[in-house]
């Protein structure tokens, strides 16, 4: 006997984000940190960005997509 879960997920947007959040640093939340910067209006400053091979190869990505990006 197989048993099968189906789980369904209703998301909704939540509202702009204004100010400022802190998270730790890692490769997880730089990866983010450029994706949705480059989706947002305006400039986005992250601090702690993991320079990491993996997060720069991201950045090179974006920058080769034509997103102007300053920093390392």
């Amino acid at each position: 006997m197989s048993s099968s879960i189906h789980l369904t997920y209703h998301l909704q947007p939540g509202g702009h984000l204004r100010g400022r959040i802190r998270v730790p640093g890692d490769k997880s939340i730089s990866h983010r940190s450029i994706m949705l910067g480059a989706l947002a209006d305006g400039v986005t400053e992250v601090d702690g960005f993991l320079e990491g091979d993996d997060s720069l190869a991201t950045l090179r990505a974006f920058r080769d997509m034509g997103v102007h990006i300053e920093g390392p």
